[in-house]
Parts: structure tokens; C-alpha cells; sequence
């Protein structure tokens, strides 16, 4: 139920992520540094993982449910999706051949998104989404023209997944797109709850959003910056703001 974005620079690119969650699932821990992983994330205290973070060398990862996999969920027990992501930050620059060693039996089915480090409108790194879809994982390179947004729903995907399309394709395309396009897509909210962006439903909602921007161009301490705003919070439009 969540999407994702991506916008490249000159020195580095953002990341836009909108969570989706069941509106019985706890708040999430705000993002925070990990110094032994070197990484910010925020942590869901349900499965003590994460969905998404930052590793001080300019890598991002964000993972996504991926409910069109035909796995029925009571066959047996599974290993929380969001352990992941803390253990690929251990090999931040093996990403590809360590997740291709785990045994991703014990995880539902799910979408990885990898951002290179050196990834930019400057050069030939890419991002790369992998797709564990219960049985195998495959791999594809992601085009900011072709693959955006990415999409997860556990309700009628197909519509979901077009109406959010459309939207993106309405507000981006044939434009000279900047970080407030981004921002306002991210917040969307149409006449279809469960379509929109910044989704709601009687059962799930957006919970938070979170924006990483990654810029080569700078030092340490200041390269990457994670802003994150909980919509669960008492104060759900102040920001979290955090740099690596």
C-alpha cells in the first residue's frame, strides 16, 4: 500500500516515500542514526526492521509489499520483511550478491528499490529494483520515465496501481519537474481513498512520508539528509530532519 518516486540532480537524486498501514499496526519509531550500520532509518516495532534508509556512503534502499504474488500467508511463518534492509546495510557496496545469497523462502513476497551511491543525472550508475515474488527474484533497472511510481496495494492493485500512474503522468510528464512537484504528488488525495497517493481507507491509511536527498557535492555530515513527517504524530505536519 505504499509508493515510491525518484527525482535525479546533478549530484545525487531524492527519494519520496509514502507509507501505507493497516490502521491497527503501531506508530513507528522516527528515523535515527545506527552508527554500527552507519545508516538512518526509522523502525517499525512490530517486526524491529525497516522500509527504507540511508548508509552514510550515499546508498538508499526502500522496500515495498508485493501483493501480487500468490503466496497464501497461512501456509507458514514468516520472517519479518523489514529485517532486510538492516542486513544489506552491513554490505552497502554488495548489495546485488549478498541478497542473492540470503534464503528469501523465510520472507513473504516482496519489492526491493537499490540506489547506488554515485547515483545522478551525471552518471552511469542506476537503480535497480528486485522482486522476491515467493518463489524466485528477479531483477530489473528502474527508468525515471518508464517505472515511476512505483506502487504496492493489498486492494484491487490493478485500478490502484493505474490511477496513481495517471496521476504521476498528470502532475510529471512534459515538464521540467522540480522537488515541490514531487512533494505535491506525494500528498494527493482524490475522491478515491484507497487510489489515492496519500491513501485512506477505513481499515489503512498513509502513515508517514519520508524524503532522502543524497548530494555527492558535499562533505560528510552533510551528503545525506532524511526528512520525515508521521501523520500518526500529535504534531503531524512538523518535520524530522536528519543528516549523514
Amino acid at each position: 500500500m505504499c509508493t515510491l518516486t525518484y527525482r535525479l540532480m546533478d549530484q545525487g537524486y531524492q527519494l519520496f516515500f509514502n507509507r501505507d498501514e493497516q490502521i491497527t499496526r503501531p506508530q513507528a519509531n522516527p528515523p535515527a542514526l545506527n552508527p554500527f550500520l552507519k545508516s538512518i532509518y526509522p523502525v517499525d516495532p512490530t517486526g524491529g526492521g525497516t522500509w527504507i534508509a540511508a548508509h552514510e556512503s550515499g546508498v538508499s534502499l526502500a522496500l515495498l509489499n508485493f501483493y501480487q504474488a500468490q503466496i497464501d500467508p497461512n501456509l507458514k511463518q514468516f520472517t519479518s520483511r523489514g529485517v532486510i534492509i538492516p542486513h544489506l546495510l552491513k554490505y552497502p557496496h554488495e548489495i546485488d550478491k549478498v541478497l542473492k545469497q540470503m534464503d528469501l523462502t523465510v520472507f513473504q513476497a516482496f519489492q526491493l528499490c537499490v540506489f547506488e551511491h554515485d547515483f545522478s543525472a551525471q552518471t552511469a550508475a542506476t537503480a535497480r529494483q528486485y522482486i522476491w515474488n515467493g518463489q524466485s527474484l528477479s531483477r530489473c533497472v528502474l527508468s525515471a520515465l518508464d517505472s515511476l511510481p512505483i506502487t504496492s496495494s493489498g486492494v484491487d492493485f490493478e485500478t490502484v496501481s493505474a490511477y496513481r500512474k495517471k496521476q504521476f503522468t498528470k502532475m510529471m510528464v512534459n515538464k521540467q519537474v522540480t522537488e515541490a512537484d514531487f512533494m505535491a504528488y506525494h500528498q494527493h488525495q482524490g475522491a478515491l481513498g484507497k487510489c489515492s497517493v496519500k491513501m485512506y481507507r477505513e481499515d489503512a491509511k498513509t502513515v508517514s512520508f519520508t524524503k532522502i536527498t543524497v548530494n555527492q557535492s558535499k562533505a560528510l555530515g552533510n551528503k545525506i539528509k532524511i526528512e520525515y513527517m508521521d501523520y500518526l504524530s500529535e504534531q503531524p505536519d512538523s518535520w524530522l530532519a536528519l543528516t549523514l
